[in-house]
């Protein structure tokens, strides 16, 4: 009796399973879309698979990258990268940002939050999107909704590209992602000594979270360092 039991039960579990890789396919057909690192049809990135990407939690320099204790910034705020910026990683950054994976953004978000450790911090602030760009959501937002619900710590998207200075940046170096002061600002009010922490989807030069840090810096907060999905620029 008891093996036929089981037996009903095992066959329960893999008729709701049929049922979901059905689903899946009709989503697929619906909405043509692949898991990029298994090939799960109807599934932006597995959040199963995305697990598997996680493999850094490593303390860095913000500004440079270099390891910490940095001896060009000493003192300097850390970064946090929950995964390396290639191959699958790559794919799944891409898909997040150029095939509206809103959803995908928060799960890597919640990833973060389960595998980063809990800053000390009363803000998350995600990096703006730039100026004039044709995204439906900014990304960092999204990932930081994630880590925001794992952590407790509120999201404050109070930082904005100043337009002007981004555009003269990038045409004074050739495309390029050297930015002047000024090139971010507040948008809202900030308490004076808020502690908080950056957050953005993918970490290269740091000149990003510079820009980001100043800005809050004129306003008198307390930029605790960064959190980002992947890094790359190694």
């Amino acid at each position: 009796m008891g093996d036929d039991r089981q037996g009903r039960v095992d066959a329960r579990r893999s008729g709701g399973q049929g049922i979901a890789e059905l689903i899946d396919s009709l989503i697929h057909i619906i909405w043509p879309t692949a898991c990029p690192i298994c090939g799960r049809l109807g599934k932006l990135a597995c959040e199963e698979c995305m697990e598997t990407l996680v493999g850094l939690n490593e303390a860095f320099c913000m500004a440079c990258g270099q390891p910490v204790p940095c001896a060009a910034h000493p003192g300097g705020p850390e970064c946090r990268a929950a995964t390396e910026y290639f191959g699958a990683c790559r794919d799944v950054v891409h898909v997040m940002k150029y095939e509206n994976g809103r959803s995908l953004a928060r799960n890597m978000g919640v990833i973060m939050g389960r595998r980063l450790p809990r800053p000390r911090a009363d803000f998350l602030v995600p990096v703006p999107l730039h100026a004039g760009s044709e995204r439906e959501y900014n990304q960092a937002e999204v990932i930081a909704e994630g880590a925001s619900s794992v952590w407790g710590i509120p999201v404050r998207p109070v930082l904005r590209w100043d337009a002007d200075v981004e555009r003269q940046a990038l045409r004074s170096s050739g495309g390029g992602r050297q930015l002047p002061a000024g090139a971010m600002a507040v948008n809202r009010a900030v308490a004076a000594r808020s502690a908080v922490l950056l957050i953005d989807d993918v970490f290269t030069t740091g000149s990003t979270l510079a820009a980001a840090s100043d800005a809050l810096r004129k306003v008198g907060a307390e930029v605790k360092g960064a959190a980002v999905w992947s890094r790359g620029g190694r």
